[in-house]
């Protein structure tokens, strides 16, 4: 059975692609769970394509920091996430399908993938 999975950055992998997909935990505590989270980690997964060796983040994953920036200098990202951020599961699947959606509003993609999860060795 596929398995859909999206993220709120261009991650642009092929049909066909090995995938691993990193899921963070949750770390906030209970009594703050209520609400959506957004900007941390647990709430976007980090994309592998195997294949290429291209690894897909959100900020959130390589920076404590703000997210900030500008045109002019990049931002000096490292091309691993951050090893302090706790790992919940990681997972491989192939990918059936992939379409990326500009988001106007936000001036940045969406990424939607379809993976069959791909049985542990």
């Amino acid at each position: 059975m596929s398995v859909l999975v999206a993220v709120n950055y261009p991650a642009p992998i092929p049909v066909g692609h090995l995938v691993e997909v990193t899921e963070y935990e949750d770390v906030r505590p209970e009594r703050k769970r209520r609400g959506a989270g957004l900007g941390e980690a647990f709430q976007h997964p980090v994309l592998l394509d195997v294949d290429t060796g291209i690894r897909f983040m959100n900020h959130v994953h390589a920076s404590a920091g703000a997210n900030g920036g500008n045109a002019h200098r990049p931002n000096r990202y490292p091309p691993t996430p951050r090893p302090e951020l706790p790992v919940n599961r990681v997972w491989r699947g192939r990918v059936l399908a992939c379409a990326l959606v500009y988001v106007e509003a936000l001036s940045t993609q969406h990424t939607t993938l379809e993976l069959e999860p791909d049985p542990p060795a």
